[in-house]
């Protein structure tokens, strides 16, 4: 059932390239949640029981018995505003998910697939003191299985939604081949500055070209290569080429020499061995 409240979403970046999401369904995210909840309702639920071992061992008779368990109720109070209102918008606006969502795989990004701000998690947990009304988050639900991306309000409002990060794969690293010619690099930009999503994309591009084959690839290479030409002043003897090089000295900024494992030739050929300083 989880896998078929599961979707996908494209997103295009301004320099046109293309991100897959899957979305979290609402039985993935479900589990995450309680997940959440008895992790942070059993924190407060340990901090209340050692209130109480503490206020036994003040002792019913000594006169501080009653400004101890008075700190002691404030303390617990404080614990249980902060599991409501602190714990989901501050573990989602520093690192963008929750233990919870860690452990299902789950990240709130913006609808433009970036990372969320404090801000996006703020208000994304403020309404949902509205998406659990009138019980069982009935609210957030149904205003789930309405919306295209699984959004409840709180997401509605804060313009976020919910993906499934892909499973950590360990991939051989890229290698320029053959090696940039003098010529290539007589024009190349002193600083080459990709930004994590562009890097992503052109290194997928890359790792899936020999299946693409060569005019889907040019196709496809043409139409990442375009923006990256204009901004950086820089162009091969064709785009697959381009996004070659500039992917390499992107990737082995400041490195005074390659990973040992970019010693060989690599199909793919995107990652050098060497720095355009050694070469």
């Amino acid at each position: 059932m989880e896998d078929a409240l599961d979707t996908d979403v494209t997103i295009e970046a301004p320099e046109h390239i293309l991100f897959l999401h899957r979305l979290g369904g609402p039985a993935r995210r479900a589990v995450a949640h309680v997940i959440d909840l008895v992790l942070c309702y059993g924190a407060v639920a340990v901090l209340a029981t050692a209130v109480l071992f503490a206020a036994g061992g003040v002792g019913a008779a000594s006169g501080a018995m009653s400004s101890f368990m008075n700190a002691g109720q404030g303390l617990v109070l404080v614990a249980l505003f902060a599991a409501q209102w602190v714990y989901f918008a501050a573990w989602e606006g520093l690192t963008g998910r929750t233990p919870g969502k860690a452990a299902l795989r789950l990240r709130v990004v913006t609808t433009t697939g970036r990372p969320i701000s404090l801000t996006h998690a703020a208000l994304r947990n403020i309404l949902r003191a509205a998406d659990v009304l009138p019980n069982v988050y009935f609210v957030g639900v149904i205003s789930m299985a309405l919306t295209r991306r699984f959004q409840r309000l709180g997401d509605l409002v804060a313009g976020t939604m919910v993906i499934v990060e892909a499973k950590a794969s360990r991939a051989a690293p890229l290698q320029l081949w053959p090696p940039a010619s003098p010529h290539e690099l007589a024009t190349l930009p002193a600083a080459v500055a990709l930004d994590a999503d562009e890097r992503v994309a052109i290194e997928l591009f890359l790792r899936r070209r020999a299946a693409l084959g060569e005019p889907r690839a040019a196709e496809l290479a043409e139409m990442i290569a375009g923006a990256l030409e204009q901004r950086f002043g820089y162009r091969a003897a064709d785009p697959v080429r381009t996004l070659t090089i500039l992917y390499d000295a992107a990737a082995n900024a400041g490195r005074s020499e390659g990973p040992l494992s970019s010693r060989g030739r690599d199909s793919y050929g995107a990652h050098s061995s060497r720095t355009r300083e050694d070469r």
